[in-house]
């Protein structure tokens, strides 16, 4: 499991529509934001290949100014239960 903290930049005029399409996303949680634009928002993802292409679909919403990684921590899933 990769988990990611990203700070997301918007608009301030943005901010609700840009946390709505982000909450739209399967994995990604917005936890906050401050009324300059800024949003603090964590990706949990299986595949750690995959997390560039998810900074460029957070990048490509309507008002979102820039995307920025911030923490980024990779987790082994263990299904053994011994």
């Amino acid at each position: 499991m990769n988990i990611s903290g990203v700070l997301v930049r918007s608009y301030p005029k943005n901010i609700q529509s840009v946390w709505n399409e982000l909450s739209k996303i399967e994995g990604v949680e917005v936890h906050g934001s401050n009324d300059d634009g800024r949003m603090v928002v964590t990706v949990e993802q299986d595949d750690a290949g995959a997390l560039s292409d998810m900074l460029v679909r957070i990048q490509d919403i309507h008002g979102v100014l820039s995307t920025s990684m911030i923490y980024h921590q990779f987790e082994e899933t263990n299904f053994n239960d011994n």
